[in-house]
C-alpha cells in the first residue's frame, strides 16, 4: 500500500511539475466559451496569459491579467457573460466583470495556503450564476456573492487537493470533485462528500466529465488511464483499450453525439466512437496535450491546449492547424 501511494505521488507531482514548469510562451492550460455567445472563446495559458478570441477561436487578443502564474482554469458567468473567473495555479483566483479585458483578485475568505498555491478548477452554478464553487490545493470553497466572500465546504472532503469539479447535468446539487486521492462526489450541494468507489484512493483524477445525454454515467481521466460509471458512481469500469499512455490529462464529450468522446495525454488526442469501449490516437493528432475541447457551436470542431501552443481542428480531429497566440 505504501508503495502504491509513492507511485500516486510521484506521478502527481509529475503533472504538476508540467503546468508549473510551462513557462515558456505558448503553453495552454485551460479552455473555454461564452454561454450567450458561444463565438467568444478564452484560452488561459501558462505565466498568467490570457487570450480571447471574437470570432469563434480564428484569432486571438492578449489581455494582461495582473498574476505571472499559470491559469489552470476558466469559467464564464452563464448569466452575464461579461463576469469571468480564472483559477491560477500558484496564486488565486482572479475575476474580470469586462469580458477579461481587466482582472482583479478576489479571494477574501480563501485561507493563506490556498492564496498562495493553487485554484485548479472553478465552476460556477447554472441557475444561479452568483455561486461559484474552485477546487483548490485545500479542498472546495463555495462563494454566494460572486466572489466577493469564500468559505470552505469540505465536509467529509478532508482538504484534498482538488483538480477537477463537474455538476450533474440535470441536479446541481450534485457536483463530484476529482482529487489526488480518488473522486468524491456530493448529493445535497457539497453539505458532506464521500468517495466513490473507496478504491479509487489510488487514482489522480485530473479530469471529469458526466455524459450530457446520459447523467448518470461519468468518466474520470486519472494517473491510471480512464474509468467509466453508469451508476452515477456506484461501480466503475476500466476504458483503456487502445490508449499507449494511461496518464489522462483532459476528456471532452459530444453533447449531440455522447458515444463520441475525446481524451488528450502526452501521445496527444485519442477518440473513441463507442462511448469509451476503444481509443484510437488520431493520425495527425498535436503531441503534449493538456487539455482538449469540443467548440459548442459547430459540431466537429475541437482545439486541443498543448505545451507547445493552441491547436484547432474543424473535422473531428483529422486535421489540425496551430494558432497563432500573440
Amino acid at each position: 500500500m505504501a508503495h502504491s501511494y509513492r507511485i500516486l505521488s510521484r506521478l502527481f507531482l509529475i503533472f504538476f511539475v508540467l503546468l508549473t514548469a510551462c513557462e515558456r510562451q505558448g503553453n495552454v492550460l485551460s479552455i473555454a466559451y461564452s454561454h450567450h455567445n458561444p463565438e467568444n472563446v478564452y484560452i488561459g495559458g501558462a505565466g498568467g496569459r490570457f487570450y480571447k478570441s471574437t470570432d469563434g477561436g480564428n484569432v486571438f487578443v492578449k489581455s494582461e491579467t495582473g498574476t505571472s502564474y499559470n491559469i489552470a482554469a476558466i469559467a464564464v458567468n452563464p448569466s452575464l457573460s461579461s463576469v469571468i473567473y480564472a483559477g491560477v495555479y500558484g496564486d488565486s483566483v482572479y475575476r474580470s466583470v469586462d469580458s477579461g479585458l481587466t482582472w482583479n483578485m478576489a479571494s477574501r475568505g480563501l485561507d493563506d495556503n490556498v492564496g498562495t498555491q493553487a485554484v485548479n478548477a472553478v465552476l460556477v452554478d447554472p441557475k444561479e450564476s452568483r455561486r461559484v464553487y474552485i477546487g483548490t490545493n485545500h479542498g472546495v470553497y463555495l462563494t454566494t456573492d460572486g466572489g466577493g466572500q469564500w468559505s470552505s465546504v469540505n465536509t467529509g472532503l478532508a482538504n484534498r487537493f482538488v483538480i477537477a469539479l463537474a455538476f450533474h447535468p440535470k441536479n446541481r446539487k450534485i457536483l463530484v470533485a476529482g482529487t489526488n486521492g480518488g473522486l468524491f462526489i456530493t448529493i445535497n450541494g457539497t453539505r458532506q462528500w464521500r468517495r466513490v468507489p473507496s478504491t479509487s484512493r489510488e487514482w489522480a483524477v485530473n479530469t471529469v466529465q458526466f455524459d450530457p445525454m446520459h447523467p448518470g454515467t461519468i468518466y474520470v481521466g486519472t494517473n491510471q488511464g480512464i474509468f467509466k460509471s453508469m451508476d452515477l458512481g456506484q461501480t466503475w469500469q476500466t476504458r483503456n483499450k487502445g490508449l499507449s499512455s494511461l496518464f489522462i490529462s483532459s476528456i471532452t464529450i459530444d453533447r449531440e453525439d455522447s458515444t463520441q468522446v475525446y481524451a488528450g495525454n502526452g501521445d496527444g488526442v485519442y477518440q473513441s466512437q463507442d462511448g469509451g469501449d476503444t481509443w484510437q490516437l488520431l493520425a495527425n493528432t498535436p503531441k503534449s496535450v493538456l487539455t482538449v475541447s469540443l467548440y459548442p457551436k459547430k459540431p466537429g470542431t475541437l482545439f486541443a491546449g498543448t505545451m507547445k501552443g493552441l491547436y484547432k481542428s474543424t473535422d473531428a480531429g483529422k486535421n489540425w492547424t496551430h494558432l497563432n497566440l500573440k
